[in-house]
């Protein structure tokens, strides 16, 4: 951590203070160590492992270095920015605050548990979260569940993911899960913009169309089939709910293979959405209620912590009527 209080309850900077003094967690209230050295920039850290989890420990210099960054980015435009502020109403300590918007900015991996936490208690006293990845966590040509944590969805930018360097902050929307990741982008360089603005941004990209075809249903269908073989444990399970519903995973109607915006969440359990869509005849609630059943009969847990899964289902059943359309439209 950059800041520590003073014997006086002062906070001050750790490149502001000399080790000849005692300074101490604004969190837990323990004694801290300054730390400095040629390659780390001046810090301070709890000198052995306990329980305190206001900030994370062992900060890199990665983490370290972007705060500062983001701290005289704010500042450069707004003013007031403040690093390391502690909370009043809430027991915990974002990187950076200003006004009710926390920055959180994540270098290393963090336990499911402990992001579910923090991001829960931003929302319930009414402080907007922002989170910016570290290179270290960044994606390539596939999506972790770890970063799919950190994702957010809104109907402009869909799923969406904020990304942060030195030179500037990236942001990948319209993120798809298909063969490959697949997404749009827009970058910032650094001092370019003010930062609240940049969080508000309108992109200048629409989500790429996902036409289906007999090509793409075929190559569904043999993807499905060749982990049927392999014993692929998930399509197991699923091939067993459709033999208990005396169909087969691999002959159910074509419209149900259709590409969609949504596998990102749910992968090939959108198979058992779109067959209750079609033998639940469209009630919603009842469709909603039995997915999210079998959904938890396989233990399938819903772990986008920043993203109501309601709003997905119902995007879901929305899409489920395009794609029955679609197909009846192509058959005719």
């Amino acid at each position: 951590m950059l800041f520590a209080y003073t014997n006086e309850k002062e906070m001050i900077s750790a490149s502001e203070v000399n080790n000849d003094e005692n300074y101490f967690c604004p969190d837990c209230g323990e004694q801290l160590i300054r730390k400095a050295g040629k390659i780390k920039i001046p810090h301070f850290a709890h000198s052995t492992n306990g329980n305190c989890f206001g900030l994370s420990e062992g900060e890199t210099p990665e983490h370290l270095q972007l705060k500062q960054l983001i701290f005289k980015w704010g500042n450069q435009f707004e003013g007031d920015w403040k690093m390391e502020a502690p909370l009043p109403d809430l027991a915990q300590r974002p990187d950076l605050l200003h006004d009710r918007l926390a920055v959180e900015i994540q270098c290393s991996s963090i336990k499911g548990g402990r992001l579910a936490e923090r991001i829960a208690g931003y929302s319930q006293q009414n402080y907007q979260d922002w989170w910016l990845l570290g290179k270290k966590l960044w994606p390539t040509e596939k999506i972790t569940q770890l970063q799919k944590q950190f994702c957010s969805f809104d109907k402009e930018k869909g799923i969406h993911l904020w990304l942060l360097e030195s030179e500037q902050i990236r942001l990948l929307y319209h993120i798809h899960e298909l063969d490959r990741l697949v997404y749009c982008e827009e970058r910032w360089p650094r001092g370019s913009l003010p930062l609240s603005e940049i969080l508000k941004t309108s992109v200048t990209k629409r989500p790429p169309h996902l036409f289906p075809t007999i090509e793409s249903v075929n190559e569904r269908k043999l993807s499905l089939s060749l982990k049927l073989v392999q014993s692929n444990r998930k399509i197991r399970g699923l091939q067993h709910y459709f033999y208990q519903e005396r169909r087969h995973l691999l002959y159910l109607p074509d419209w149900m293979y259709f590409p969609s915006r949504y596998f990102f969440f749910y992968q090939e359990d959108l198979l058992v959405f779109r067959y209750l869509f079609q033998k639940e005849a469209k009630n919603a609630s009842l469709i909603f209620e039995k997915f999210l059943d079998y959904r938890a009969a396989n233990q399938r847990e819903w772990f986008f912590h920043r993203i109501d899964q309601r709003e997905i289902l119902e995007r879901l059943y929305l899409e489920a009527i395009f794609c029955q359309r679609k197909a009846k439209v192509s058959s005719a």
